[in-house]
């Protein structure tokens, strides 16, 4: 009779640790995709976003734009993204991590984005001129690349295009 009170608070206790153990991501930790679901295509640009974001000037979603998304295999895009993620170090926000090796026989994402060339200036409420300039949302930035591993979500490889002035 003694145990029967102990046996809940051990499940209880067990659930808990349970619990603790099975949600240990850190903040600032990339978004990661159940792996019993590959990502689609929207999971894939909000990947990319989010990779992206920290290296551009705006840190806006609007002022970019998708050029290019689909699936390939690694040995068609393996080239391509060869040597440092930025070329030069040029782009603004912390360096990217480095590129990690590709399987010529994995399944990937492949996502080119690139800055719109001018955003329409917000409307205000005062009057302003109708010549002013349009906002340059990157004047670093003007392309990217990635390659997203098709099955679990993880930026493999990027290639960010600067202008260096």
């Amino acid at each position: 009779m003694q145990l029967t009170w102990r046996i809940p608070i051990m499940v209880c206790l067990i659930a808990a640790l349970s619990a603790c153990v099975a949600n240990t991501s850190t903040p600032g930790e990339q978004k990661v995709i159940d792996n019993a679901t590959a990502p689609n295509e929207q999971e894939v640009i909000d990947i990319v976003w989010q990779a992206l974001e920290p290296n551009t000037s705006s840190h806006d979603r609007a002022a970019w734009e998708v050029v290019e998304v689909r699936t390939v295999k690694g040995k068609e895009i393996q080239d391509s993204f060869e040597g440092e993620p930025v070329p030069g170090n040029c782009s603004p926000g912390t360096k990217p991590p480095d590129n990690a090796a590709i399987d010529i026989n994995g399944s990937y994402w492949y996502v080119q984005m690139r800055p719109r060339f001018a955003i329409p200036q917000p409307q205000p409420t005062e009057q302003f001129s109708p010549t002013a300039p349009p906002r340059v949302p990157e004047p670093f930035l003007y392309q990217a690349h990635f390659l997203i591993d098709s099955r679990t979500g993880h930026v493999v490889a990027r290639k960010l295009h600067c202008i260096i002035y």
